[in-house]
């Protein structure tokens, strides 16, 4: 049977880079690191691939673009939902729990994140993206851990240390997980954060993270 010549509509141009965003998504959680050639990304969104030239006039931009939605997709919901917190305690645990659920913490989720993770040190347009989404988790973090701290009464603490830290144990279970799912459960992942956190409010880095003469 003959292929079938993908049939074109005429949509607002942000709608159309959205459906080719959303192919890209796709073909990256099916095709890992093979799912970034463009040949496969316009099979998935049903057209052309000189109507995605058209929009992207290279790869690396439709790439860039898919990466900025997934990550600032998930920075905003997870700034959302802690920001429903009644203290900064709850505010941290509900960023926590919110990271491990099932919209984020999935094996193909993960393994999007892997391929682009892996691309960032070789692309401009991708260490901008990450290193803007980074700030944005980073800053909650840092304000949700700064308002712990001064309720549990803490000496001046470097904040920005303690949230890259914090930020750092999320992404590594994220990445130990994608690689072997086996290696901890959800609650047991929650529970890995959840106690670093304590450990931060009862003071427990306060002599590596203080604030020297203050």
């Amino acid at each position: 049977m003959a292929a079938r010549t993908p049939k074109f509509s005429r949509i607002p141009p942000e709608m159309r880079r959205d459906e080719l965003v959303d192919a890209t998504l796709r073909c990256l959680a099916q095709h890992g690191h093979a799912g970034v050639s463009v040949r496969k990304i316009a099979a998935a969104a049903g057209v052309s691939i000189g109507l995605i030239n058209h929009y992207y006039p290279s790869a690396d931009q439709l790439i860039c673009h898919a990466y900025e939605r997934l990550s600032g997709g998930i920075a905003a919901h997870l700034l959302a939902v802690s920001a429903g917190g009644t203290d900064p305690r709850e505010c941290l645990s509900l960023f926590i729990r919110e990271s491990f659920g099932p919209g984020i913490f999935d094996p193909s989720t993960l393994g999007v994140w892997v391929v682009f993770w892996s691309m960032v040190r070789h692309s401009p347009d991708m260490q901008a993206v990450q290193q803007g989404t980074y700030a944005q988790y980073r800053q909650v973090l840092e304000r949700h851990l700064g308002a712990l701290a001064g309720e549990a009464g803490l000496p001046p603490l470097k904040i920005q240390a303690a949230a890259t830290a914090l930020n750092a144990l999320l992404d590594g279970l994220w990445l130990t997980w994608c690689l072997n799912p086996a290696d901890f459960s959800v609650e047991e992942g929650i529970a890995m954060c959840e106690g670093w956190v304590d450990a931060f409010a009862a003071g427990a880095f306060a002599g590596r993270l203080n604030i020297p003469g203050r």
